[in-house]
């Protein structure tokens, strides 16, 4: 809790700093406060769009806009934190996590050929990603293995 306590100051005391913010979120979502994480990396987002330098914030804004989706998915809340990576994928492309996590999200979900696209879809942007290669090869062999369908 010690990490709520200090994040809390600083946010206290720069009101508009994404970094206290950000970090009281990651604190809220170990100690499984969902609530308040949400809120708290909702905050750390507008405050976001107010740093004078946007793009030295884009990296930030992708960690996120992912821990939201953590979020969301610890909660079982699929169907939203779908909705985030999906927008977090159109705006960033480029973002390999964003696939590997909703990847494995639809493998939570049991819908390996789905999972099975996007880790395809994110290879097409990071082809020599090892873990999006490796999780290719695992739904792959699952599915012409262990599955009828």
């Amino acid at each position: 809790m010690d990490c709520i306590s200090l994040a809390s100051k600083l946010t206290s005391a720069q009101e508009n700093d994404f970094f206290g913010f950000y970090c009281r979120g990651v604190c809220n979502t170990e100690f499984k406060f969902f609530d308040e994480a949400l809120n708290d990396f909702d905050a750390a987002l507008i405050n976001l769009k107010k740093n004078k330098f946007p793009k030295i914030m884009e990296e930030y804004e992708q960690e996120t806009e992912l821990r939201i989706a953590h979020v969301f998915r610890l909660q079982r809340k699929y169907s939203m934190a779908l909705e985030r990576l999906d927008k977090l994928i159109n705006q960033y492309p480029k973002y390999a996590f964003a696939y590997k996590s909703k990847a494995g999200m639809q493998v939570d979900m049991d819908e390996p050929w789905n999972a099975l696209k996007i880790a395809n879809q994110g290879l097409a942007e990071h082809p020599n990603d090892k873990e999006l290669v490796n999780l290719r090869n695992y739904l792959v062999y699952d599915l012409t293995t262990n599955r009828n369908e």
